[in-house]
């Protein structure tokens, strides 16, 4: 109980009184009759009292050194009726009072300094108090301050009266143990201030050392380990380790093997599927984070089993600071740079090198299974493949594309608006087309970056199919187009081009379901995929030949004799009247044999007449210049025919167009959800392995022209207004072709040829002619018009297929190095896995940190990490070896430096347990550590 007493008189303040706090609470002592001060002769040891008491502030002098003492154990003992029932009753110790050790604290040297501490003296102290004679006097003269008179809390202890000095004089002949630890001024006991008497140590043998601080919670027992060090191997903590050691282990195994296999994902993740491709990555992330997290747990778990197994083994050398900072490192791996000191006291161990890994793998995990696990859009190899497509019309089938034209005006006209809408759409394309192609040339005549004469090595045609896909061309049978070669043979200028385009209906194979292709909207918009595929390719020939107009009469109408003219305006001065095809002669004779008509001189340039079985064509007038006429209706004819004139050039040239489907190609079609889609025709590649040819025998005929194309050039040349000449309209198509016609034996450097350009506006007439026709070189099937149902027959060809799909692995060569990462994971969780199945019965890991501070503070201080409290530990302090100690009748662990002298021995109360204390503790001392 807490008062303040009443003031006295005057005279008791000029008394000398032993030093106290002017404001302490003063405990009421039912054997005395006021507050007990402490003798000040305690304080004194060799100093002055009045030097102490006239000062300001009162000190606790702590820093005399006392030389040549030597340590006795002196009893005394003390009863205070106060104490007891502050406390709650009585309370029992054992303690030792030495010279050396006036505190009875057991972290005190033999050897010691006193500290003066100033306590400040206040205006509402205690006025006055009657000094009362101390026991203390004596042994203060003699040199051995008592324990209980000397420890002082943050308030005045009770003052001794007479009769309790005489009570605790008694006890000291008596040896009662009753209340002989120190206490606070709130009369507690202060842990760790006693020591055990001579006659209770504990020579046992197997780990002696204690710390000689009771850590009970009266003080009235040493301290006794609640559990034991070791746990079962059915403890919670230990299961739920060996499922993360397991689980770390197989996902991590998996993790490697996916990322050496690298399997594609296909349709199981794509946008159109249950699990998207963020979701995946997701996952893929969340799975990776929770096997690193377990990684780290087993990790930190095995490093703190083998440092604490090795810091109880008898023959270990023990744990030092730095291994135990070891932990740090795998949980946060930037201490390797703040506390880099650590590393060189560590980093040669086995099990240091082996925390360095794991930090590394722990630091780099997550970005390895990103990049080597996580699916990503990639691309896989080239795979041969089957791919297949619906069919419906033979090649070059008018009929057909009227039928599929999307007109809306078949109810007002339904025999010309399919015909018209046809047109319209050939002829734009073949405008886009030309407008394209001579683009490319200008650009070419622009920068002069082009001398090529070889037609191999030119631009070719460009064309566009629904607007969405551009088709690019290629020129072939190139030995056919050497303009030289044929006018050292021939003495003609003749233009000889062959133009082949890639099959359409690749394009719509590959986007149908029928091959289950992934596209581009399956995978987020920006997938992308390639096909080769070994179909025919649609290809146009175009012979020009330059010829006089004495040679050009056999085959100008208005040049016959008896020819029925009409008289024009234009520069040529006739043209054939209306109907003057009827009066061309008939196909057949009198005697039922063809008639070739007229004999040219360049019936074996053409193969016209009856060699050849062809019929030449007859054109109604001579064009003018910039102009063009165009012939179409040559019976049974596989060609049309284009006669233009260019300006300043006595000369005309005549064009023979004629098509079919060539087997020297492969069609490439590539499409891509960010740049679009392309196909391109590549031919006449003897290493081509996707070539048509290919899957056929060298001796295979090949079918010749085809005749049913010549319609869908007429309507072409119809819509393009190439028979502009009859009118002497010199539209703009017809002015562009003919300025290209060639004036001499070899191809321009900076402009196409009149052929070139003429092949391609008229390769739209290909295009469309090739939708949903046969990817072969035949057709089989009888049909009216040679038109099939919906959604027609299926047909198949030979392709190499690579896709992009969602990929687990990684994309650049040099994200190859996370392999070290995945394995050395693999590797560390097995042998963790090992470790810890190996020694399936858990021991304390006193690396924690809540484990290692409860050690420390039932443990003794040590002088090695002195001057370590406010900075601490660094260079040497790190390097002390340290090992887990323990007394075996306290049942008490404690840590200690390793090889150092043993400060005490004691007892204590045995652990409630059904097994021997220490049983664990000795087995393990006794293990051998490899790590």
């Amino acid at each position: 109980m807490s008062y303040h007493q009443p003031k006295q008189g005057a005279a008791s303040n000029s008394e000398d009184r032993p030093w106290i706090s002017p404001l302490s609470s003063m405990n009421s002592d039912d054997v005395a009759d006021g507050p007990h001060p402490l003798p000040s002769a305690l304080f004194n040891l060799g100093r002055s009292s009045a030097a102490c008491d006239g000062d300001t502030y009162r000190w606790q002098c702590e820093d005399t050194a006392v030389p040549g003492t030597e340590p006795t154990h002196e009893a005394t003992t003390s009863k205070d009726p106060g104490a007891d029932r502050n406390n709650g009753g009585s309370h029992d110790s054992k303690h030792g009072s030495n010279h050396d050790n006036p505190l009875g604290l057991s972290n005190q040297a033999s050897q010691f300094n006193i500290r003066r501490v100033p306590v400040p003296a206040m205006p509402d102290s205690v006025t006055s108090q009657s000094p009362v004679p101390d026991v203390g006097q004596k042994k203060m003269q003699s040199g051995m301050p008592s324990p209980d008179e000397t420890l002082v809390g943050g308030e005045t202890p009770r003052r001794a009266s007479k009769w309790g000095s005489l009570l605790n004089l008694s006890r000291v002949f008596s040896h009662d143990k009753r209340n002989s630890d120190p206490l606070t001024m709130h009369m507690e006991p202060v842990p760790g201030a006693e020591s055990p008497s001579g006659a209770e140590f504990d020579n046992d043998a197997s780990g002696d050392y204690f710390p000689p601080s009771p850590c009970s919670g009266n003080g009235s027992v040493l301290c006794s380990s609640r559990r034991d060090i070791q746990s079962s191997a059915s403890h919670w903590r230990t299961v739920i380790v060996i499922c993360l050691c397991v689980y770390a282990t197989v996902m991590s195994g998996l993790w490697l093997c996916v990322s050496i296999v690298q399997p594609r994902w296909g349709r199981n993740i794509s946008s159109n599927s249950r699990l998207g491709p963020s979701t995946a990555t997701l996952l893929t992330a969340g799975l990776a984070k929770t096997i690193e997290l377990s990684f780290v747990t087993i990790v930190i778990t095995v490093m703190g089993q083998i440092l604490t197994r090795r810091a109880i083994a008898r023959k270990s050398r023990g744990t030092t600071l730095a291994e135990m900072s070891m932990r740090s490192w795998v949980i946060q791996p930037g201490s390797l740079i703040t506390h880099f000191g650590m590393l060189r006291h560590s980093e040669f161990t086995v099990i240091g090198t082996l925390s360095l890994l794991a930090a590394l793998v722990a630091a780099l995990y997550t970005t390895a299974s990103d990049a080597m696990v996580s699916p990503k859009l990639k691309f896989g190899s080239w795979e041969p493949k089957v791919l297949s497509g619906y069919v419906r019309a033979s090649y070059g089938n008018s009929e057909f594309v009227k039928l599929t034209c999307p007109t809306m005006l078949t109810n007002e006209d339904a025999i010309e608006a399919p015909l018209s809408c046809a047109d319209v759409i050939v002829s734009g394309e073949s405008y886009r087309n030309l407008h394209t192609f001579m683009g490319i040339w200008a650009a070419i005549k622009t920068n002069g970056s082009s001398t090529v004469r070889d037609l191999a090595k030119r631009p070719a045609g460009i064309a566009s199919l629904n607007g969405n896909t551009t088709l690019y061309g290629s020129w072939i049978e190139t030995e056919h187009s050497n303009v030289p070669a044929h006018f050292n043979e021939t003495g003609r200028i003749i233009n000889n081009v062959t133009l082949a385009m890639p099959h359409p209906g690749v394009a719509l194979a590959a986007t149908s379901p029928l091959n289950g292709i992934l596209q581009p909207s399956d995978l987020s918009g920006v997938g992308e995929y390639a096909v080769k595929a070994g179909v025919v390719s649609p290809a146009i020939n175009v012979m020009c030949v330059n010829m006089s107009p004495d040679e050009l009469k056999p085959l100008i109408y208005t040049e016959w004799p008896y020819a029925n003219n009409t008289v024009i305006n234009f520069a040529t001065g006739k043209i054939g009247r209306e109907g003057w095809e009827l009066e061309l002669p008939p196909v057949y004779n009198n005697r039922g044999e063809m008639d070739y008509m007229n004999a040219t001189v360049v019936d074996d340039i053409f193969r016209w007449g009856p060699r050849y079985a062809r019929r030449p064509p007859v054109f109604q007038m001579y064009p003018g210049d910039f102009s063009t006429v165009v012939n179409h209706s040559v019976w049974l004819s596989d060609a049309i025919y284009v006669l233009g004139k260019k300006s300043r050039f006595e000369n005309y040239t005549m064009c023979e167009l004629r098509s079919w489907v060539s087997p020297r190609c492969s069609t490439e079609f590539n499409i891509s959800g960010i740049s679009g889609s392309k196909m391109v025709a590549h031919c006449e590649d003897d290493h081509d392995s996707n070539g048509y040819w290919r899957s056929f025998p060298s001796d295979q005929e090949w079918p010749p022209p085809v005749a049913s194309w010549t319609a869908l050039a007429r309507q072409w040349s119809l819509a393009s207004d190439l028979n502009g000449g009859l009118r002497d309209s010199k539209a703009a198509n017809s002015r562009i072709l003919t300025q290209l016609a060639l004036s001499e034996p070899r191809l321009a450097t900076h402009l196409p040829s009149i052929a070139e350009a003429m092949a391609v506006f008229a390769s739209s007439s290909l295009i469309l002619g090739s939708v949903r026709t046969p990817f072969r070189h035949e057709w089989n099937y009888s049909a009216p018009n040679g038109i099939l149902g919906e959604p027609g027959q299926v047909h198949s060809f030979n392709a190499s297929v690579v896709t992009q799909q969602y990929t687990s692995g990684h994309v650049y060569k040099w994200q190859r190095f996370f392999y070290v990462i995945l394995c050395l994971m693999l590797g560390l969780n097995i042998l963790c896995c090992a470790y810890i199945l190996g020694y399936a019965s858990l021991v304390t890991d006193y690396t924690e940190a809540h484990n290692l501070f409860a050690l420390a503070l039932n443990s003794p201080s040590n002088q090695e990490l002195r001057g370590a409290c406010g900075g601490g530990p660094e260079g040497p302090d790190l390097a002390i070896p340290w090992r887990v100690g323990y007394a075996s009748s306290a049942n008490h662990y404690f840590i200690e430096q390793a090889g150092a002298v043993r400060w005490g021995k004691g007892d204590g109360k045995p652990v409630d347990d059904d097994r021997t204390a220490g049983t664990n503790y000795s087995r393990l001392r006794n293990d051998r550590q490899w790590v």
